[in-house]
């Protein structure tokens, strides 16, 4: 599969912090971003939060030895109601659990136009918007 980067926006900074992901979409339920604790790129946002791009959702920034140190960013978007691994990095730090597909893949939630898509039809349109807002990086 093919990797999307992007960006999340670190809260009250000019930073930001690149995640990769084959579901861009999972993104919507995204409730933590993970670094490792012992990765120095990262130690200084231990604690602070991102800002979720299409919902008011303040998203923690956890240190967690389920990120693998040197792999990819060092940055793994968290989605706990979507993902075992996540799940597991969920419960450890007592993360929301969002659930953003309803049992036919459609989009359900508070996210604008995203809300009642299709899931590959949110995941070409999510990219475009991050496009938008400047937070796309990069597929590979």
């Amino acid at each position: 599969g093919v990797l999307i980067h992007f960006a999340y926006k670190v809260e009250g900074s000019d930073e930001k912090l690149i995640v990769a992901t084959t579901r861009v979409e999972t993104m919507l339920g995204d409730t933590a971003v993970a670094v490792h604790p012992d990765d120095d790129r990262y130690k200084h946002l231990h604690g602070k939060y991102v800002v979720h791009p299409f919902c008011d959702r303040k998203i923690p920034i956890v240190a967690d030895d389920f990120v693998e140190l040197g792999f990819g960013t060092g940055a793994v978007k968290i989605t706990p109601a979507h993902d075992p691994n996540d799940y597991e990095v969920g419960k450890r730090h007592n993360l929301p659990f969002v659930t953003i597909f309803d049992d036919e893949g459609n989009i359900v939630g508070d996210y604008g136009k995203f809300t009642g898509m299709k899931r590959f039809h949110a995941r070409k349109e999510i990219i475009n918007v991050l496009k938008e807002k400047g937070l796309y990086v990069e597929t590979t």
